[in-house]
């Protein structure tokens, strides 16, 4: 064959390869008998962040002052009762700010305030109620008061049995405060400060307790329950007499240590204090050398506040991340349908065997070493079951963001706040994307594929898996802008869209005759196809971006995967209104075609 013969037989092959490739190419089998399933739906809508009015915000402050024989040489003047005053003068009149005013010595602890309200109780009073009349017999107390326990140690100083004090009077408030109508929801903004006054050295040693134990360290912990709890301190020595700068080392026996270094020790008392204001997460104040004490550079906070939005975030509890083609959760407990029927667990219930544990917590857990069993049978004695969650507890998601509240004490996320890390996506979320509830790791990049487990999150894809190159046709895509200025009532609101949110293929729910059917066992309670979709916004105070998050949430279960080839809504967009936002348990929205 010549030369041009051979090339005209090469170029005839590789068309061939070509053609061939390209058929291979653009022609699937699969689509004579199947129809690529249109799954994506769309949430569009506005939302608002809350009013400066919105939001109960209580202040609450615990002033603590020594009332030893020691303070009549420390503080001669009684400067401390006209900082008192002032602090409560210069505070807002507004009945979200509280005062509890205790007096210590010995191993004695008197509050000079009380409730007013039925029953009358020691401990906070409104600031707004202390009219001059209340101040002056304050002053009048605070100054005059005497210790009328007639123990030999009346008029030593004690640290620890006020600190225990301050712990059960903030600790009996916040749950006074849960009983309230929307408790849950100011306590999330609550801000505690105490203001512990003295010269600084208790009677005898305390200091494994105070700053080695957990004396001060409780205090602070209190504030998992609420936005934030601080204890500060106040170190006082303003005596008449100068102190003597020299060391008297020498007792007139000849011993060692008798007379000791006056300044030396006012030193250490005063980094007691120091110490203890640094444990309790507040701050130190010194007052020597005659100066007046005040308290007011202690901040406390503001209670009307802007918000700004810290996250905005959408998630398909019935699609694991990634939202696989095949793959669903129909009851939204972190395992999918498939994983549940090998297991031998039931795919219409997140707790099957109803001992309080979802059936995704305790296969997670009981594949890392942990002693669960999700299909365990309950015995007539009420036996038979994973211990460790109350029976009062059971089936309860307090702050309903997807987690049973015994599956949050054991994950270790509060099962009082939706958001118990303050990242701005609530646990639900995290849980089931596969990140933290109780730690901030979102801007961390576990698998390295060069997007941060916040993105990851957002866009509902696997923030352990390299799955960039799915980006395109499975990540949630997100638009949002402001829609006007701030109004009158400092909100900011803002149009936004949410595109390519894909449905899951659920099952029909059927009644089991058990927590779920009754005497309905065996009927369908819900056709299959249905997926519960959240919306959620997470706001933080303008003037704090440290604060406690504050979450709204919108939830729809009437979004339905194509079922004979039609999806729900038809149109493939949920219209969502600021009004659909709400805080703690949200409603479900209506069902927008209940079709078996």
């Amino acid at each position: 064959m010549s030369r041009a013969g051979r090339l005209w037989a090469l170029t005839l092959v590789g068309l061939a390869v070509v053609v061939a490739c390209t058929d291979s190419y653009l022609y699937d089998p699969r689509r004579d008998t199947e129809v690529p399933a249109d799954r994506a739906v769309s949430l569009d809508g506005r939302f608002c962040t809350l009013g400066a009015n919105e939001v109960i915000r209580p202040i609450k402050i615990i002033v603590a002052m020594d009332a030893s024989q020691s303070m009549r040489v420390s503080d001669p003047d009684g400067t401390r009762a006209t900082a008192l005053v002032d602090l409560i003068e210069n505070l807002p009149q507004d009945p979200e700010v509280s005062i509890a005013v205790m007096l210590f010595a010995g191993s004695t602890t008197a509050f000079l305030t009380q409730d007013p309200g039925p029953p009358a109780e020691d401990g906070f009073v409104q600031v707004s109620r202390l009219d001059a009349n209340a101040k002056a017999i304050l002053t009048e107390k605070l100054l005059t008061f005497r210790n009328t326990d007639t123990s030999p140690n009346r008029d030593s100083t004690d640290f620890v049995k006020p600190l225990s004090d301050i712990y059960s009077l903030i600790n009996t408030d916040i749950a006074r405060a849960r009983q309230q109508p929307s408790g849950n929801e100011a306590l999330a903004q609550a801000r505690y400060s105490v203001i512990f006054l003295s010269d600084g050295k208790p009677t005898n040693n305390q200091d494994d307790e105070l700053i080695r134990g957990d004396a001060v360290v409780r205090i602070r912990q209190l504030r998992d329950l609420v936005e934030d709890v601080r204890f500060n301190t106040v170190h006082v020595f303003n005596p008449t007499q100068p102190v003597p700068s020299v060391c008297d080392l020498v007792s007139e026996d000849g011993g060692f240590g008798d007379g000791g270094c006056p300044l030396l020790i006012i030193n250490q008392n005063a980094d007691r204090l120091e110490k203890m204001a640094t444990l309790g997460g507040g701050n130190f104040r010194d007052f020597r050398n005659n100066e007046p004490i005040n308290f007011l550079n202690f901040q406390f906070g503001q209670v009307r506040r802007a918000f700004v939005v810290k996250e905005f975030v959408a998630s398909n509890f019935s699609a694991p991340p990634g939202s696989p083609l095949d793959e669903a959760d129909t009851d939204g407990d972190g395992l999918s349908d498939a994983r549940e029927y090998e297991l031998g667990t039931n795919p219409n219930l997140r707790d099957t065997d109803t001992d309080g544990f979802s059936d995704g917590v305790e296969v997670y857990f009981r594949d890392r070493g942990v002693q669960f069993d999700p299909t365990q049978e309950v015995q007539p004695d009420g036996g038979g079951l994973d211990k460790g969650c109350p029976p009062a507890l059971r089936g309860v998601d307090t702050d309903c963001d997807g987690l049973l509240d015994c599956d949050e004490q054991f994950i270790g996320t509060n099962a009082t706040l939706q958001d118990s890390d303050g990242d701005g996506v609530p646990d639900g979320m995290e849980w089931r994307g596969g990140t933290q509830g109780s730690s901030s790791d979102l801007d961390e990049d576990p698998d390295t594929d060069g997007l941060t487990n916040r993105s990851e999150a957002r866009m509902h894809m696997r923030p352990l898996q390299v799955d960039t190159a799915n980006l395109a046709s499975d990540a949630y895509r997100y638009s949002m802008e402001a829609d006007g200025p701030v109004d009158d009532q400092g909100r900011q609101c803002y149009r936004f869209r949410v595109d390519n949110v894909l449905l899951a293929p659920t099952v029909a729910m059927i009644a089991d005759g058990g927590v779920d059917g009754g005497v309905d066992a065996g009927t369908v309670q819900r056709g299959a196809g249905y997926n519960d979709i959240y919306l959620s916004v997470a706001m933080l105070p303008a003037d704090d971006p440290t604060a406690r998050t504050l979450v709204r949430t919108f939830r729809v279960d009437s979004v339905r995967y194509p079922v004979g080839g039609i999806k729900s809504p038809p149109d493939g967009v949920v219209r969502v209104n600021p009004e659909d936002f709400v805080d703690g348990c949200p409603g479900v929205a209506p069902t927008l075609s209940p079709v078996p």
